[in-house]
């Protein structure tokens, strides 16, 4: 039986690159590398003019009593009237930069890519195991289902993805390349296993050719044999009358 545990594993470890090859194309469509840079640039003034307005207060306190008066009021009057909890975004602090998400796309590609070949070659070596059963079960050809919808859906989807008019200027020609050479290794592998199969094919053949030689070789010699045992008995049967 299939483990379901370990497959649904890979396909989670699939569907992560994929999702990571998303935020890549996210992070570097329509500028958002840029918003982030200057979101981050106005919260780091934020906090300059925190700072600044700190030492103000400081020096203010360092005067006379009226400023405290003033402040007092102000804070009588202000303490009436609810406090709204304002927003707060939450900002990372490093944020990557361009050259940095385009190298984390290959990984995350390349993350892919793996895990979608060897959720096949599970596809493919499980699949010959449940035709040659007299009585397969059930729970195997749903799991063999379940891989081959995921397989198909994983890269429809992200072929589609890569494919779109939204695609970064910085990732369609990337991945252009690497489809096209992935491609082609994958045309001449298939060539490759073909020629190798017909190979084999043809060695399976040469054995069975060089057995039913070796066994009409056999079966002639033994009849000879007896041919002449024949031949053998007759002759002294007609010495011996």
């Amino acid at each position: 039986m299939l483990d379901p545990i370990t497959i649904g594993l890979a396909i989670k470890a699939m569907q992560g690159a994929f999702h990571g090859i998303q935020y890549c194309c996210e992070a570097l469509s329509d500028g958002k590398v840029q918003v982030q840079k200057i979101k981050k640039a106005a919260e780091d003034a934020k906090d300059i003019v925190k700072e600044v307005k700190g030492i103000w207060s400081v020096i203010r306190g360092l005067f006379g009593s009226s400023h405290k008066a003033e402040s007092a009021t102000h804070t009588q009057g202000s303490s009436n009237e609810p406090v709204k909890p304002k927003p707060k975004d939450v900002f990372i602090k490093h944020i990557p930069t361009e050259a940095e998400i385009v190298q984390q796309f290959v990984n995350h590609v390349g993350d892919f890519y793996h895990h979608h070949r060897e959720l096949s070659e599970v596809y493919d070596t499980k699949s010959e195991e449940v035709y040659a059963m007299n009585r397969p079960d059930p729970r195997d050809i749903l799991l063999l289902s379940q891989i081959r919808n995921e397989l198909d859906g994983a890269y429809m989807k992200l072929s589609g993805m890569m494919r779109g008019a939204h695609v970064p200027p910085q990732l369609g020609p990337l991945w252009d390349n690497f489809n096209k050479i992935y491609e082609n290794a994958k045309d001449k592998q298939a060539a490759r296993r073909e020629r190798e199969r017909i190979r084999k094919q043809q060695d399976s053949w040469l054995r069975e050719e060089e057995q039913l030689q070796r066994l009409e070789l056999t079966v002639a010699v033994f009849l000879t044999l007896l041919f002449v045992l024949e031949l053998w008995a007759i002759w002294i049967n007609l010495f011996t009358d």
